[in-house]
């Protein structure tokens, strides 16, 4: 850790609140491994969240609805010790924030016993008393609203949500109702532009943007799909800001010819016996014979 990282201070929901107060924007991405936390910590990134594309890329899951508990906590594991300063939630997959107040508390305290800032959920109208009950147990949630990756197989797939002016109110009442109950956060997921804008000047709560316009207090990415590294498509209009699926594929192609052809492993860099070692070692083999 250098000196720089060694000065920053821990990122809170105060501290959050007081910088876009001022008006600065807030920057978070979605992450799931050490050296990603450790590029965020290093860059100063105000929110990460834990989320559940990593364990569905990195197990091979067919869709996030697949995630397991489990599998979220190691990826959160390894994102708490690559970074210490931002304010980090964890994705808590539907089937732990849905079955009974008591189970919500129990898995999101799971979370924050961790190590973890704030839970992340997909809510719907049922989660609604889970959601209170977390809050109530002092636990902060980030509600995530738009387009809900575990449920788009039910809700139809990943159409980008809030285009019509129906679909814009559902939303916005849904929202609303969550906030009433002390939600922290709300991420908009491939929103309308007008929507999120509106939400952004209207609500009483910070806004961050995941592929749903600039107005926003803060914007929101996933860290596989900023580099281009992702298992699967990412979605349209996700802008991408590297290739390091192509940049891995190229590696590992000219690493399999070359040891194909035998140009690898090259002799220079071989390691070697130190001097006059190789014939002791032969005159222990024949003494063994």
């Amino acid at each position: 850790m250098n000196e720089l990282t060694k000065a920053k201070k821990k990122t809170t929901l105060k501290v959050l609140a007081n910088k876009i107060k001022s008006g600065e924007r807030i920057v978070g991405m979605e992450c799931h491994d050490t050296p990603s936390a450790i590029m965020a910590e290093e860059l100063g990134m105000d929110l990460l969240c834990c989320g559940s594309p990593g364990p569905m890329g990195m197990f091979g899951h067919k869709s996030m609805a697949d995630v397991d508990f489990e599998e979220q906590l190691y990826m959160l594991q390894a994102v708490l010790r690559g970074a210490t300063t931002p304010f980090i939630s964890c994705n808590m997959p539907n089937t732990t924030a849905s079955i009974s107040v008591e189970d919500a508390i129990r898995n999101a305290a799971k979370i924050t016993s961790l190590g973890a800032d704030s839970v992340h959920i997909e809510p719907s109208l049922g989660t609604l008393p889970m959601v209170k009950g977390i809050i109530s147990a002092g636990i902060p949630v980030i509600a995530h609203f738009g387009v809900q990756g575990e449920r788009a197989v039910m809700a139809g797939g990943y159409a980008p949500r809030g285009r019509d002016a129906q679909d814009a109110l559902n939303i916005i009442t849904e929202i609303e109702q969550f906030i009433d109950i002390g939600i922290s956060i709300v991420l908009l997921e491939h929103v309308s532009e007008e929507l999120t804008r509106w939400c952004h000047e209207n609500l009483s709560v910070p806004i961050a943007s995941l592929g749903s316009g600039p107005h926003a207090s803060g914007i929101f990415h996933v860290s596989s799909d900023i580099i281009g590294c992702s298992v699967f498509p990412s979605p349209p209009k996700r802008e991408a800001f590297g290739n390091v699926w192509q940049n891995m594929m190229d590696a590992y192609s000219a690493y399999f010819a070359a040891a194909k052809s035998g140009e690898y492993p090259k002799l220079e860099n071989s390691h070697h016996m130190r001097e006059d070692e190789y014939d002791k070692f032969i005159e222990l083999i024949e003494k063994r014979r």
